[in-house]
């Protein structure tokens, strides 16, 4: 999508295609249709929170403010994520499939109804052409790179796995060429010069790998090894829920009195802390251990999103903020659709579901606490 687009214009149109989407997937007559829908949804989602971002950043440029409001849409994201399984649990349960789609049909038309209303407006000038070339070659080394590591699960490191893991890195090099040479890119890569955006990257795709698809795995846990149906997942879930609310809406309080510089990688130790707190469990643990996990893990996640975005806008223009706030999302993004593949490879690999749930929460601790010491050390320096 063209980033000359305005920011305003950009939310609400995507919006409105997500909401229309999400019909046609409850709709859907064939699985065709269903995942054809669900495309259009992806490309719609992803252009809501960039320019979302974009108009907070605009309509709140002191940094104070700013640090609050995005906790506050911290809370709203956070909420999103977790709400999912809680929700569509017992709307599968009574109504079918078809509902967690529908349910999408009041919210949208409430959004883009509201927005027309009350929002201004964000521009980058800077920014005046359609990427194309960029845009095939970024889906294309995220596509193949997934591929990769979802067959390296099931095959091994056979030689369809290996030259699609070398055709996805050769993609993502000309990318980065590309994006180098082009007059207005999609992803203005020297802005990686600058360290607290790198660190803010970097820590978006590891909070994306390693915490967000904890949440898929331990559903999974939670049916097949303990029984439990959808709806009881859903409500099991509960302590992931409200830790990850109540710490996402601290997260912009606490970021603009003691700098989101230091609560990032606090948010991502509490993170570490919440996927180790996994380790213990078995199939027949009881519930209230799996309920101190939840919170750990859904704290540390609400923690660690505003302080990422905020971290990624510092010292960059306001007409910026659309772009910064879009690479963020995008390497969060991206970090789950590798972490998912990784991590549920791993759990598959287990002897047990237990066992395999072990090994993918160890590698997931494992990642949050590097990252951890390494934005500590790194945005240290930067400040």
């Amino acid at each position: 999508m063209s980033t000359s687009a305005s920011a305003c214009g950009q939310a609400l149109a995507s919006g409105a295609v997500f909401t229309i989407a999400s019909i046609g997937c409850a709709l859907a007559p064939t699985l065709e249709w269903l995942v054809a829908a669900r495309v259009v949804q992806g490309f719609a989602a992803s252009a809501v929170i960039p320019g979302a971002v974009a108009l907070l950043a605009h309509a709140y440029p002191e940094p104070a403010a700013r640090a609050k409001v995005m906790g506050l849409w911290g809370t709203v994201a956070g909420c999103a994520l977790v709400l999912g399984p809680l929700v569509g649990g017992p709307l599968t349960d009574a109504f079918g499939w078809p509902a967690i789609f529908l349910v999408n049909l009041p919210l949208g038309v409430i959004a883009v109804l509201t927005g027309r209303r009350g929002i201004t407006e964000s521009r980058d000038p800077a920014h005046g052409a359609l990427d194309l070339t960029g845009q095939v070659l970024g889906a294309l080394w995220i596509g193949l790179l997934t591929f990769a590591v979802i067959e390296a699960g099931r095959l091994g490191a056979s030689p369809a796995v290996l030259v699609t893991a070398a055709l996805g890195l050769a993609a993502l090099a000309a990318f980065v060429v590309v994006e180098l040479r082009v007059a207005h890119p999609m992803l203005p890569v020297r802005l990686f010069a600058r360290t607290r955006f790198s660190v803010a990257i970097f820590a978006a795709w590891s909070l994306g790998f390693a915490a967000y698809p904890a949440v898929l795995l331990i559903a999974v846990y939670l049916q097949q090894a303990r029984g439990a149906t959808a709806t009881e997942a859903g409500v099991q879930m509960l302590p992931y829920v409200l830790a990850n609310v109540v710490a996402a809406f601290a997260a912009g309080r606490l970021s603009a009195r003691f700098g989101a510089h230091r609560l990032l990688p606090a948010g991502y130790l509490v993170a570490a802390v919440g996927s180790f707190a996994f380790l213990v469990h078995e199939a027949d643990s009881p519930y209230w251990v799996v309920a101190v996990a939840f919170a750990i893990a859904g704290a540390g996640v609400g923690l660690s999103i505003t302080p990422s975005n905020i971290v990624g806008l510092a010292g960059l223009p306001g007409h910026r903020s659309g772009i910064a706030s879009a690479t963020v999302n995008a390497a969060r993004q991206t970090g789950t659709a590798l972490g998912v593949a990784a991590l549920g490879a791993l759990l598959a690999a287990g002897s047990t579901l237990p066992a395999g749930l072990h090994l993918a929460m160890g590698v997931a601790g494992v990642v949050l606490l590097a990252v951890t010491v390494l934005t500590a050390v790194t945005l240290r320096r930067a400040v």
